[in-house]
């Protein structure tokens, strides 16, 4: 897991909204913890495996109406007893964000808030 945060591309921003998560087998909701261009984090006790393709709907301040993200699960963090701080959860990453409005909403959204920054 360490190793996929450490390749980040893009700056993360924190955000929390409850999401709707659904894969061929699944649907749940949980709750994004922070978002990028490229992808967001899922909070969640019961992430899907890496690999998976999911579909997330979410609301972002900067456009009217619900973002849809054809996505793929990219890495997992499962709860720890051990660090109990450390959120569960799954980063995935956008194939395709729909309506095409969507990139554009999500960029303006991030460009307005202050990056979240990770410790060494």
């Amino acid at each position: 897991m360490e190793q996929e945060e450490q390749r980040r591309t893009s700056p993360r921003v924190m955000y929390e909204i409850e999401v709707g998560v659904r894969s061929d087998d699944n649907f749940f909701t949980g709750f994004i913890r922070n978002i990028s261009e490229g992808g967001l984090f899922v909070a969640t006790h019961d992430p899907l495996d890496v690999g998976s393709e999911v579909t997330i709907k979410f609301t972002v301040p900067t456009m009217e109406g619900e973002v849809t993200a054809h996505s793929i699960v990219r890495w997992v963090r499962p709860y720890d007893e051990r660090m109990p701080d450390a959120i569960p959860g799954m980063g995935v990453q956008f194939v395709t964000l729909l309506p095409d409005t969507a990139t554009e909403a999500i960029n303006r959204f991030i460009q307005e808030r202050e990056p979240e920054f990770y410790e060494d």
